[in-house]
């Protein structure tokens, strides 16, 4: 019951929140996919899902579609204060139909980069929120 309580903790963070939801509407990421991307529990047995270095993290949340399936990697900044902010998102496909595994194994489909795409909340905002309403 803990593990399910922390799961749901972690994802009602904004910060995830946002995250999957500009997962959600990010156009490759439905192509590859399909649509409705769903998101589901981090595998705490694994060593790899949930890695925190001094001030960075790295949560690696497994996700899938009608078309296929892998993992969506978040990098984290965890700020003195102890605030966070999500920095980069890359979605790691595991298996789609749209692709021959060549064309997709090995490699990250960038969704979010902070450098290029500025803050998060704004960006879920221009690029998101707005196609939803």
């Amino acid at each position: 019951m803990a593990h399910h309580r922390a799961q749901l903790t972690f994802k009602d963070q904004p910060q995830i929140k946002t995250s999957l939801s500009v997962l959600k509407f990010h156009p490759g990421a439905r192509h590859l996919l399909g649509k409705p991307i769903t998101d589901h529990k981090i595998d705490l047995s694994d060593e790899n899902s949930i890695i925190r270095k001094a001030n960075k993290a790295t949560y690696k949340i497994p996700v899938k579609g009608p078309e296929g399936h892998g993992f969506y990697h978040l990098q984290v900044f965890v700020a003195d204060d102890k605030t966070w902010r999500v920095v980069k998102s890359q979605l790691e496909i595991r298996e789609t139909s749209k692709l021959e595994k060549e064309e997709y194994e090995g490699k990250m489909l960038m969704v979010f980069n902070e450098e290029k795409n500025g803050d998060l909340i704004e960006y879920y905002t221009d690029n998101v929120k707005n196609s939803i309403s």
